[in-house]
């Protein structure tokens, strides 16, 4: 399982890879994506709670997660 910084930089390499493959995601530039990426992380408790979901303790796991969900975060 991977902890810390290694979480984020994880989450950074499916990204790019899905990005290579032609992905289709929501925020698909990166001007959507910094927007969403600042609203999900803004509110990431409450997307938390949403899906039922205890918030992590580890900031890098909050960041990762956030890196994730903002590809598709209105």
């Amino acid at each position: 399982m991977l902890r810390g910084r290694d979480q984020v930089l994880d989450a950074l390499d499916e990204l790019l890879a899905e990005l290579r493959a032609y992905a289709a995601w929501e925020n698909s530039t990166l001007e959507t994506f910094l927007d969403a990426f600042a609203a999900l992380l803004g509110s990431i408790e409450n997307a938390y709670v949403n899906s039922g979901r205890p918030v992590p303790d580890d900031a890098w796991a909050v960041v990762a997660d956030a890196v994730r969900g903002a590809r598709f975060y209105e």
